[in-house]
């Protein structure tokens, strides 16, 4: 049994690092050795509770506890240990050790548990291709799209690979020649947001480069194509950014191409990561608030005017609350909670302005947003 105990120890020492976490915790055990084998253990646990929440995890113990019962040498590296203390019936330690969340999360992927901890929302991947402006890794245009192309596989396999409904390849790639068409260099998130709700998204993840670089001479000694990327969660319905996280890839190979092939691995396997993250942390919540919808108010310079329709707004039975968001130039936006549908909302602003005299077009509607210009 001590052998048994030291080799799952020294398993646990050698184990990688990759996309791990650090985590703290005590564990007992009749023995100094046993005492750090359930120490790790309930580190393990505690990763665990990085990506179901407690709910969850109480209905489901036992299945997570047959799940992950014999791997901890592959999902954990011990950093360091607490002098074993004698507590009269065995000995009690505390460890510090490192965690691979992507292990762990394959293991939890297999019980199902993850999509119903995040409610399993229909996600649709976009990117925006073109570089910041300035930008340049002296490559062809192909090796980018090619770094694009791979990152958004990375991105969508490993969605797929947790259990998400990601929505067909074709579209993501139309959005992308649309952008860049425009011209733009900073996305509007409205956009994507639109391309979402035509396409039934719940969910839309739009990432971007923030900054591109290279080191070193790829044909003498190699060099490293060092990648930055801004990764939005936006929620269609009401096109607010829900979580922005930014990754970098750094990788060193022989070639450009090769660079940037394995950066785009790389950076979309992080881009997953942080979003799944995100939409863990956030997705019932926005579920819940279906009834959060987001008026844009354009035309309407004057201050007492716009106070005025604010109020008028705000009296109205179907407005159970009303918050300014936005205004200047011209344009306002009202975040209104209700309990009502879509097209009462609407018609409940189109009579406010009847009220006040102007004549109100209704502009755009998309899910729970509505634009109105006042000509």
């Amino acid at each position: 049994m001590c052998r048994l105990a030291i080799s799952i120890i020294l398993g646990i020492l050698l184990c990688s690092t990759a996309f791990a976490d650090t985590f703290t915790a005590k564990g007992r055990g009749k023995s100094e050795d046993g005492a750090v084998v359930a120490a790790v253990n309930n580190a393990v646990i505690l990763a665990v509770k990085q990506l179901l929440d407690e709910e969850t995890i109480r209905d489901n113990k036992q299945t997570i506890n047959s799940a992950l019962e014999g791997k901890t040498a592959k999902l954990a590296r011990l950093l360091k240990r607490s002098d074993a203390e004698f507590t009269g019936a065995g000995y009690e330690v505390e460890v510090v050790a490192d965690v691979r969340m992507q292990a762990l999360e394959q293991e939890i992927n297999v019980l199902g548990l993850l999509q119903d901890a995040m409610g399993n929302p229909r996600i649709m991947v976009l990117y925006n291709r073109k570089l910041p402006q300035g930008s340049s890794l002296n490559s062809y245009h192909h090796d980018l799209e090619a770094f694009f192309d791979n990152s958004y596989g990375a991105i969508v396999g490993d969605l797929a690979d947790k259990g998400f409904d990601v929505i067909d390849k074709s579209y993501a790639e139309q959005f992308s020649i649309q952008i860049a068409d425009t011209h733009e260099i900073d996305i509007d998130t409205n956009q994507a947001a639109a391309y979402g709700l035509r396409n039934n998204a719940d969910l839309v993840i739009l990432y971007q480069t923030v900054g591109i670089g290279r080191t070193g001479y790829w044909r003498f000694d190699g060099g490293t194509a060092r990648v930055f990327l801004r990764a939005q969660l936006i929620n269609p319905n009401t096109s607010r950014i829900i979580a922005s996280k930014d990754v970098e890839s750094a990788t060193t190979a022989s070639s450009l191409p090769e660079a940037l092939y394995r950066s785009a691995k790389d950076a979309g396997y992080k881009i997953s990561h942080v979003m799944t993250d995100a939409i863990k942390k956030n997705w019932k919540r926005e579920k819940s608030g279906a009834g959060v919808y987001i008026i844009v108010l354009d035309g309407v310079r004057d201050l007492d005017e716009m106070i005025s329709f604010k109020n008028m707004l705000k009296s109205e039975p179907v407005v159970d609350r009303l918050v300014e968001r936005e205004t200047g130039g011209g344009k306002t936006t009202f975040e209104v909670r209700s309990g009502s549908s879509s097209d009462n909302i609407r018609n409940t602003v189109n009579q406010v302005g009847k009220q006040l005299g102007w004549d109100l077009r209704l502009v755009r509607s998309e899910g729970y947003r509505s634009t109105w210009l006042r000509r």
